[in-house]
């Protein structure tokens, strides 16, 4: 979602109140006109009149007719900057929810393809039904903090893992034999028949059982 920029009359509104509060203008002093500012800001005298609309609204300067715009108060000019940096920040807020949400919808696109391409592999290798599962390593697990080629795990499970989403939801694909999992991650796997699952979980939890060594 793009994010629509400020009016460039908006801008030169904040930024004359900012030259008020700097002391650059002070309360009484007659503005330069509007030609002179839209020279000074590279806009036309009807964006610089915008602007002034603003600020006069605001009874941070007001207009003398056949005099001129005066800086009217200092008080009303803070609590202008005060609310637009308060708007700014709400802003920076949701931008940054945006960004999250588009990253998580990213990952969640990578993970359906990773899902989808191996369902495709295993379409033209089996004429077998494969299952989709998956499985959180449990809180106390001896596979804590082991690589899966380190505990074999599809010898002992025959579950091929598709991907790992770990417990700060990062995701990792077709992870390799040095990859090292831990409490809290969540496997997606695939298996040939129903009782995967179960062998999975068995293994995450007890291990390797005798008799199935």
């Amino acid at each position: 979602m793009k994010q629509r920029s400020t009016p460039r009359y908006l801008k030169i509104a904040q930024d004359i109140c900012g030259k008020i509060l700097t002391g650059h203008y002070t309360e009484g002093q007659l503005l330069k006109g509007r030609s002179v500012l839209g020279a000074e800001y590279a806009v036309s005298p009807e964006t610089v009149r915008k602007a002034l609309n603003i600020l006069e609204k605001e009874k941070i300067v007001s207009s003398k007719r056949g005099v001129g715009v005066f800086v009217e108060s200092v008080l009303h000019a803070q609590q202008f900057a005060s609310r637009w940096k308060s708007e700014t920040q709400v802003k920076n807020k949701y931008q940054n929810l945006i960004t999250l949400l588009n990253s998580k919808k990213e990952l969640d696109d990578k993970i359906l393809a990773a899902i989808d391409d191996m369902r495709d592999s295993f379409q033209y290798q089996t004429t077998e039904a494969v299952k989709f599962s998956e499985v959180e390593i449990p809180e106390g697990s001896w596979i804590d903090g082991k690589k899966i080629g380190e505990v074999y795990f599809w010898n002992y499970t025959e579950a091929t893992i598709v991907a790992v989403v770990g417990a700060d939801g990062i995701a990792q694909q077709s992870p390799g034999p040095e990859f090292e999992l831990h409490v809290g991650d969540k496997l997606l796997f695939v298996g040939k028949d129903k009782l995967t699952f179960d062998r999975v979980l068995s293994f995450l939890t007890y291990g390797v059982l005798e008799g199935n060594e």
